[in-house]
């Protein structure tokens, strides 16, 4: 059986709360896929996809969401997988957000009874995902720890002066490209500062690139610029056991 890396976020979470990130290495997806592929969406062998996924601790209990890059957050047990974050209470549904360059933020409270997992490109930061994620919860923000898992960094995220635009009220998440018009954005900071700003103050950062450590993790935009058509996802876990 292929071997499976896990990251498991180093946070001060209760016992009973299960949480991890995925790796690239090992599973059986081929070419561009290499490796653990979770997503399937992306183009991959949708039975080399599945084998992925059952290689993963706690695998049965996953809920796969259908992300569209909103702010939508479902409550688990759910029939309506369209959505971004999900939240749960129940030791039978584990939250699971897919990323490849995006950023994805687990939660619990200090209690261990209510968990999250959310899915956060710049449309989600800007539409307030997190800020709708935290709103499920039943304790106060200030009760509650955050993990900011394996995402793309400051330097390695160029975008245009329009999504710029979008975060300017940001002004320590961006600085200017060597490219002309171009910026460069933090989207894990973005995060943690919309975090701090909901009252969620224990928050710990992974500082784990996607697009630095392509080795380890699936980027989108690293693929795009090695002139790949397409790449995989990892999966982001969390749930109470």
């Amino acid at each position: 059986m292929p071997v499976t890396k896990t990251i498991e976020p180093h946070w001060r979470s209760p016992d009973n709360i299960v949480a991890y990130t995925s790796t690239r290495l090992g599973g059986v997806s081929l070419g561009d896929y290499h490796g653990l592929n979770v997503g399937a969406h992306v183009g991959d062998d949708l039975l080399l996809v599945k084998a992925n996924r059952a290689l993963l601790p706690q695998h049965e209990k996953l809920t796969w969401l259908e992300q569209v890059h909103s702010n939508r957050v479902v409550a688990l047990p759910t029939i309506d997988t369209t959505a971004d974050a999900a939240y749960s209470q129940s030791p039978n549904y584990y939250c699971a957000v897919m990323t490849a360059d995006c950023v994805p933020i687990l939660m619990c409270n200090t209690k261990g009874t209510e968990v999250s997992a959310v899915h956060a490109g710049w449309k989600g930061l800007k539409n307030g995902v997190i800020a709708n994620a935290v709103c499920r919860f039943e304790s106060a923000p200030s009760e509650l720890l955050a993990w900011i898992g394996p995402a793309i960094c400051k330097q390695c995220y160029e975008v245009d002066e329009r999504v710029a635009g979008v975060f300017s009220s940001y002004p320590d998440a961006l600085s200017t490209s060597n490219s002309v018009d171009k910026y460069l954005l933090d989207l894990p900071f973005i995060a943690q500062t919309q975090l701090n700003a909901l009252g969620v103050d224990n928050v710990t950062q992974s500082e784990l690139c996607t697009y630095c450590r392509n080795d380890l993790f699936y980027s989108h935009r690293h693929a795009t610029h090695q002139g790949k058509r397409a790449t995989g996802r990892i999966v982001s876990v969390i749930g109470i056991k």
